[in-house]
């Protein structure tokens, strides 16, 4: 008996949401080396594993998704940017956990210092440097102690930012104007667009 268009779209939904889990998983298992490798390299972003992979997986997911709107006939492009956002959510709620964590970790005070090092041996020291209110005294303390064996610090600013939440740093040149911005919730803010700017164009042609 042919499945109704409703028990299609319940079909569809929970294999999205499936594939949204398996995604999650995948994520989980590749942290632990991703991140030991970007702390070491101190070059490239924190979220550049993720961004990588997310790009892989949304063309594994608008594949999919389409066939089974396809099969499902759905009429309402409601109904299935429902399920985007959706998987959307599961997998950055899964990328901040992860970002979380490793805030908490020992690899993190490493992170920030090479972020710092980099940024300073590019812009030099007249700049200000924004940080989490959690790890003043790592930033004032531990980083900025190490940091003063490498460079002279007068000109460098570090400042307190209460908008940083999860983690990651800011950094402000006074003099080029120019801002850069390593904080962890923006980083994963600017995937979580990109993801859906990916997988949205798809969707919004299906009649």
């Amino acid at each position: 008996m042919a499945l109704s268009d409703e028990e299609k779209l319940k079909k569809f939904a929970t294999e999205v949401t499936n594939e949204a889990r398996q995604i999650s998983g995948q994520i989980e298992a590749q942290t632990s080396s991703e991140l030991e490798e970007k702390t070491k390299s101190g070059k490239e972003q924190i979220l550049a594993w993720a961004r990588d992979y997310i790009e892989q997986e949304t063309q594994k997911i608008k594949k999919e998704a389409s066939l089974e709107i396809s099969r499902a006939n759905i009429n309402s492009k409601h109904d299935y940017f429902k399920y985007i956002d959706s998987v959307c959510q599961e997998v950055f709620d899964a990328v901040k956990q992860k970002l979380g964590e490793f805030a908490k970790s020992e690899d993190y005070g490493r992170y920030l210092f090479l972020c710092c090092k980099n940024v300073i041996e590019n812009l030099g020291t007249n700049i200000g440097i924004f940080y989490m209110p959690k790890d003043e005294r790592l930033v004032t303390e531990k980083i900025k102690g190490e940091l003063s064996n490498l460079f002279e610090l007068k000109e460098t600013e570090f400042i307190k930012d209460s908008t940083i939440r999860l983690g990651g740093l800011r950094f402000f040149d006074h003099e080029k104007n120019i801002l850069i911005n390593e904080v962890f919730e923006d980083k994963a803010e600017r995937a979580h667009e990109m993801f859906y700017a990916l997988a949205s164009p798809k969707f919004i042609s299906v009649k």
